[in-house]
């Protein structure tokens, strides 16, 4: 009864929360003047833009000055329909539109009948000429073609001009490559922007800031398969930002009025990588590396023109072998047995090491005292709690890397990394 009551009470926050960010998801805005075939400016024409995805229309006019303005328009393709009496409807679709985008499309009416319509079909990128904004955008298709193994989504950010990624960006098989825990994800937000430093910028996600406390760094990274764009906005911001050298803002997927889904798997194994250079030259074998990585994602409608939903799902397995190198008592050590033990001398060569008494001294003088050899480095009766100790010790299992049994124990240990990333999303 508690898991059901908690359950529903998490749904409820989401839904809550989904209705709560509607202002920042929906930041995009289409604008644009109306006039006739003489130039002249049309006032109070009706102008409908519509969400071809979803299906959602947004209704404004034209002002005096024959200007329309339809904001707080998620990211998509737009149908933009504008109509007036006496003139014939007109109507441009395809019109692609991102996060934070400002598309201009002035519309030309022509005299004729109602049931006459000019259908103009927008071709290529619309130029942003009502914004001095710097900004360019990764979008869906990208994501989708390129490969990123650490599935780290501000690798896309990256990508455009002016942004320069930290070697710790690239890090594909270290355990904090993977994405789990605060180091993680600092590791994964080292970007700086137009010559800034990393860690001073505003990372948002769906136009919400999610920046850790520690470094600034990207408190919560989404799947790739629910992302639709991520956005690097170098200068000139508008006056909803300013909080860091640069906004890299990650947006992600909205359901729509047809059902879409995608599943993807990702092997990585040893048998795929090349050993280092380490472990070639003191002829170990490559280590374990097997990385198996499950995704997936379903986007649709709860109720058409409505009501969406997109979940997207990743779950990670990571088996990391780590081999070390370690020094180790000998089994004549262990029983306080030293007379094969070497050391360094002053010039660096191997000597027998001696071992003196600390109870049998002689005293040389007012303040002076000698401890006595122990004969051939051997303790006659060793003390049995250091015995014990040494005990714990392993065994020496290779062949040591010189005469002081340098590295003479091998140990390889077994990291298991598991990651569950569910993100859900509803628009209403």
């Amino acid at each position: 009864m508690f898991i059901r009551k908690a359950g529903a009470a998490l749904v409820l926050s989401g839904l809550i929360a989904s209705s709560l960010l509607n202002a920042q998801i929906r930041s995009a805005t289409i604008t644009g003047t109306v006039h006739d075939a003489a130039g002249g400016v049309v006032p109070n024409a009706n102008v409908t833009v519509t969400q071809q995805e979803t299906g959602i229309q947004t209704n404004v006019k034209t002002t005096d000055a024959g200007i329309y303005t339809a904001p707080y328009l998620a990211a998509g393709t737009y149908t933009v329909d504008i109509s007036m009496a006496g003139f014939a409807p007109s109507k441009q679709t395809g019109i692609s539109l991102g996060v934070s985008q400002t598309a201009r499309i002035d519309v030309e009416l022509r005299i004729g009948a109602v049931q006459q319509t000019v259908d103009v079909s927008v071709q290529g990128t619309q130029l942003q000429t009502d914004s001095s904004t710097v900004q360019g955008a990764v979008d869906a298709n990208v994501i989708n073609a390129l490969p990123n193994p650490s599935d780290n989504p501000l690798y896309y950010a990256a990508l455009q001009a002016g942004v320069v990624p930290r070697n710790a960006m690239g890090d594909t098989t270290s355990l904090n490559s993977f994405g789990v825990g605060a180091q993680a994800r600092k590791q994964q937000s080292t970007i700086g922007v137009n010559g800034g430093r990393a860690f001073t910028n505003d990372i948002q996600l769906d136009g919400l800031p999610v920046m850790g406390g520690g470094y600034n760094e990207a408190a919560v990274m989404p799947n790739t398969e629910g992302l639709s764009e991520v956005r690097v906005i170098s200068n000139n911001f508008s006056a909803e930002y300013g909080h860091g050298q640069a906004v890299i803002q990650m947006s992600t997927k909205s359901g729509t009025n047809a059902f879409h889904g995608q599943a993807d798997y990702t092997l990585r194994n040893e048998a795929l990588n090349a050993n280092n250079m380490y472990n070639n030259a003191n002829g170990i074998r490559r280590p374990a590396f097997k990385v198996n990585e499950f995704g997936g994602a379903v986007g649709g409608p709860i109720k058409r023109d409505k009501l969406f939903f997109f979940t997207s799902y990743h779950y990670l397995q990571h088996n990391r072998a780590t081999t070390s190198l370690l020094s180790v008592p000998t089994a004549a050590e262990r029983v306080g047995d030293f007379s094969h033990t070497f050391i360094r001398d002053a010039n660096g060569s191997p000597v027998p090491a001696q071992i003196f008494d600390p109870y049998n001294v002689t005293q040389l003088g007012p303040d002076l005292y000698q401890r006595a050899l122990i004969p051939n480095a051997i303790i006659p009766n060793p003390n049995p709690y250091a015995l014990k100790m040494y005990s714990f010790y392993p065994l020496p299992n290779r062949t040591p890397d010189d005469v002081f049994n340098t590295n003479n124990f091998g140990a390889t240990t077994v990291t298991q990394v598991r990651r569950h990333s569910l993100n859900n999303r509803v628009d209403y």
